[in-house]
């Protein structure tokens, strides 16, 4: 009798392919269905958490990287009206386009040992005790020890969905910066906005953008106008893509509805996407995933989902409230009004920033490990 996989992965993006890796890289029999070609551009701000840079770099390593069109970026530039501050930031963070990221981390997955399937849509998922069952658009149905949802969504599972923030949106183009490249990463505070700038390419720097719903209506819709009114000197003529445009994912842990069920990246959960969190969560949830599954006891996927859910939480207990609370300052007028003279003294700035970047684990002095657990450690994975 042929053995089962280990796991289906549904989705590869970040997290999904991350997933792949570290499970293939541990020697699991790893099948990944991901539904579009690649490449293709997402609503993404396109920098990567210096948090999750060790897992980047385990993945594709700098060289490959470099080769791909990626660099690091320390120098942050904080924007308000016609004012700036600038620093540097503790650690680098790397940039580049998802187009480009996307790939490089499906073929890593592929690299470790994972089956990649593409173009490869599910259209459902069955649980059964002893197995999970994916059935494709194709009509075809694998089956595996475990599934896991890491399509942005968990539109195939049963549990909700992570749910999104009310009022808000967001939008996302490239556009070609011309003579002057974009030198660093730019920050732009507005009331009802905040729009990070980074060049992630040659001549191709992005804008994304979270912005409340009044004032895209007030814009006519137009990511544009949107654009120009918190960028003064952007000019239409210089975009290099389509206007992207979805929801804003936010909320704590959710688990998947069946002890076979698991559900990383923004299928299970998501923070408010400053400085590059987004993506570094879900690398951070591939990983996690895999040490989950390492150090549950053999045969038992209610314990792996235990100590997902505790090492989600714990990832999550800062990064939420602080990505929250960086966004909503960034967005409002008078908490803007109020730090900024502050941001003006480099020792103030210093005292003011420094924890932020010691909490969220991005100074590599305060990196926090990349897993925790509360487990007996054993090699097996969940049968």
């Amino acid at each position: 009798m042929t053995a089962l996989p280990d796991a289906i992965i549904i989705g590869g993006g970040p997290a999904g392919s991350s997933a792949a890796f570290h499970l293939a890289r541990a020697g699991r029999h790893v099948i990944l269905l991901e539904a579009k070609p690649f490449p293709r551009i997402k609503v993404c701000g396109e920098c990567i958490s210096p948090a999750a840079a060790t897992i980047l770099e385990a993945m594709v390593p700098p060289s490959t990287l470099r080769a791909a069109g990626a660099h690091q970026v320390r120098d942050f530039v904080l924007r308000r009206g016609g004012r700036a501050h600038a620093w540097t930031m503790p650690a680098p963070t790397w940039v580049l386009s998802r187009a480009a990221l996307d790939t490089l981390l499906l073929d890593a997955a592929r690299a470790a040992g994972a089956i990649i399937r593409q173009p490869a849509r599910a259209r459902a998922v069955r649980m059964h005790d002893d197995r999970a069952q994916v059935e494709l658009d194709s009509g075809e149905t694998l089956a595996a020890r475990i599934v896991v949802h890491a399509d942005g969504q968990g539109r195939l599972d049963a549990a909700p969905p992570t749910p999104a923030r009310p009022g808000v949106v967001g939008f996302k183009c490239h556009f070609d910066p011309g003579p002057n490249p974009v030198a660093g990463l730019h920050m732009h505070a507005a009331p009802g906005a905040y729009l990070g700038v980074v060049q992630v390419e040659a001549a191709l720097a992005t804008a994304a953008f979270v912005v409340r719903t009044e004032l895209v209506r007030r814009a006519g819709g137009s990511g544009d106008q949107l654009l120009a009114d918190l960028m003064p000197h952007y000019r239409p003529e210089t975009r290099r893509s389509p206007w992207l445009t979805c929801g804003v994912a936010r909320g704590g842990y959710q688990p998947g509805n069946h002890p076979r069920s698991f559900r990383i990246g923004n299928a299970a959960a998501a923070v408010e996407p400053v400085g590059g969190e987004g993506i570094g969560l879900a690398l951070w949830a591939g990983s996690a995933l895999e040490r989950a599954l390492s150090h549950s006891q053999p045969g038992n996927p209610p314990d792996a989902q235990a100590i997902l859910a505790r090492a989600y939480r714990r990832r999550l207990a800062l990064r939420s409230p602080a990505c929250a609370a960086a966004a909503w300052t960034l967005m409002h007028d008078w908490p803007m009004r109020t730090v900024w003279p502050i941001l003006s003294t480099p020792r103030m700035k210093s005292a003011l920033l420094a924890p932020w970047y010691a909490l969220l684990g991005k100074s590599p002095a305060h990196a926090p490990p990349l897993f925790t657990h509360d487990s007996a450690t054993t090699a097996a994975p969940a049968r």
